[in-house]
């Protein structure tokens, strides 16, 4: 798998990871399709009505991110990063992006939701 920053899914996947960790939903969701599939530990989301309903639902607590890792090619983009909460300050987590035509068709989250739960 290629890592170059010129990456066509990892400068979308960063696209959207820049503009959702600054709170900056309209942004994100210009590289985002319609018929988005996004999957997290709290379940899965269809389409990009629900995308950024759970954005920005999530937006009240996210104080930022800090990106540990990112590796991308043409139609794949990992990234590896610390979210940072008002309830919990650092959680470690990654997302899958699959970009087709410049926009994300599917988001795959991982992270700790047990650390949600506790506060």
């Amino acid at each position: 798998m290629s890592t170059t920053p010129t990456s066509p899914a990892l400068q979308v996947a960063m696209t959207y990871y820049d503009a959702w960790r600054n709170r900056d939903h309209a942004t994100a969701m210009k590289v985002v399709a319609d018929n988005v599939v996004n999957e997290t530990p709290f379940g899965t989301a269809e389409g990009g009505e629900a995308l950024h309903k759970g954005e920005s639902d999530f937006a009240h607590i996210l104080k930022g991110a800090t990106l540990v890792a990112a590796f991308g090619d043409e139609t794949t983009a990992l990234l590896m990063y610390y979210t940072h909460t008002q309830p919990v300050p650092s959680v470690l987590s990654s997302k899958h992006f699959t970009v087709e035509n410049g926009k994300i068709t599917q988001l795959k989250g991982v992270f700790d939701k047990s650390a949600f739960g506790a506060h």
